[in-house]
């Protein structure tokens, strides 16, 4: 397929082995997880280096043999910060994670849990300063538990509680994402009515407002910057699926394309965005299709790989979904990595356009 019509440009796939896809850095490097284990890339996945692991509890054991056990299990690194001095922070579905440069175990992190135990995030950002946050990420539904967002200053050491929602006023925090030209960070909450929304909170993390709130044109896990604008993906089961623009000061939202699926991936490579699209549990886009959404100016976008989910549950053995590493990369050099997809589960890819 082209891209934005401006071209015969045909991704180019190369298979790069086993693994998640997680972060990529501006240099091009590249961090993938197998189970527990982080390896990095710095040229395209031509040859990759083992960097750290995380221990692994008795209960997901069985991951390390079975790519089914794993999926089931959830035995897998889902969110990774790459920190100025290559010290890593990590975290997967039990706790989070640190390691500084050249040690091989990843040490818990030591996080303010108060009365109520941590959960979880589903992603994490590095601020100005090497600073590191993350909201919790409940899945669980009407839980009415208060909804922690959580800093730390020293590498991933600890991490003490930045903002807190009251129980009852979001499900989870899908993202925080550090805005550089306002200077500020911008959060992504979920998932039902008024829990879904598009917040401001201050860079000394003292201040929250909402932007938006309410609506399922909302409800964001990845959003790129464009100046005066953000342009995101939706992510939502109840209306049809769409990519976005919306005016940072005012709120107000323009659509610019629909999609066939929730996005819960992006990344940006050189001067490409690329959302992923995924196949869901409960859906109303019609097309419900697995795919990868390409643009170079933010307005014309264009699918440029469909895949088809696997026979397994969604539920038990995992969505079906193309994951984007996380970051910005200034190579035009895609990654991506398969989750339950017929021809690419469990393993990682490199695309260029021709």
């Amino acid at each position: 397929m082209t891209l934005n019509g401006d071209g015969p440009e045909e991704l180019e796939l190369r298979g790069l082995g086993a693994g998640r896809a997680l972060l990529v850095r501006p240099d091009g490097r590249l961090y993938i997880s197998r189970g527990y284990s982080v390896y990095q890339s710095d040229d395209d996945g031509a040859s990759w280096s083992f960097v750290a692991t995380a221990p692994t509890p008795l209960k997901r054991w069985p991951g390390h043999f079975l790519r089914l056990a794993a999926r089931l299990l959830r035995f897998e690194i889902r969110a990774l910060v790459s920190l100025a001095d290559d010290g890593l922070v990590a975290a997967n579905r039990d706790w989070v994670y640190y390691t500084q440069p050249g040690e091989r175990m990843m040490q818990r992190s030591r996080v303010d849990e108060g009365a109520q135990p941590l959960v979880p995030p589903f992603n994490m950002t590095e601020g100005p300063d090497g600073r590191v946050l993350f909201g919790e990420y409940n899945a669980q539904l009407h839980h009415g538990n208060p909804v922690r967002v959580y800093a730390s200053d020293d590498g991933g050491k600890s991490f003490e509680v930045a903002h807190c929602f009251e129980g009852g006023d979001v499900m989870h925090v899908h993202r925080l994402l550090y805005d550089p030209g306002l200077d500020h960070y911008w959060l992504f909450t979920g998932d039902f009515d008024d829990e879904v929304g598009i917040g401001i909170l201050s860079r000394d993390l003292q201040h929250f407002e909402w932007l938006v709130r309410g609506e399922q044109k909302f409800r964001v896990c990845e959003a790129f910057d464009f100046g005066d604008r953000l342009v995101y993906a939706t992510d939502t089961p109840f209306e049809q699926n769409s990519v976005i623009s919306l005016d940072k000061s005012t709120g107000r939202t323009e659509k610019l394309i629909e999609t066939g699926g929730s996005c819960l991936y992006a990344a940006r490579f050189g001067d490409l965005c690329v959302f992923s699209t995924t196949v869901e549990t409960l859906s109303v886009d019609t097309a419900k299709s697995i795919e990868l959404v390409v643009s170079r100016d933010g307005d014309r976008w264009s699918s440029v790989l469909e895949a088809e989910k696997d026979l397994w549950h969604p539920s038990l053995f995992q969505f079906g979904s193309l994951i984007l590493p996380r970051g910005t990369s200034r190579r035009e050099t895609v990654f991506f990595s398969g989750q339950a997809v017929k021809q690419y589960d469990g393993k990682v890819f490199a695309g260029k356009f021709s």
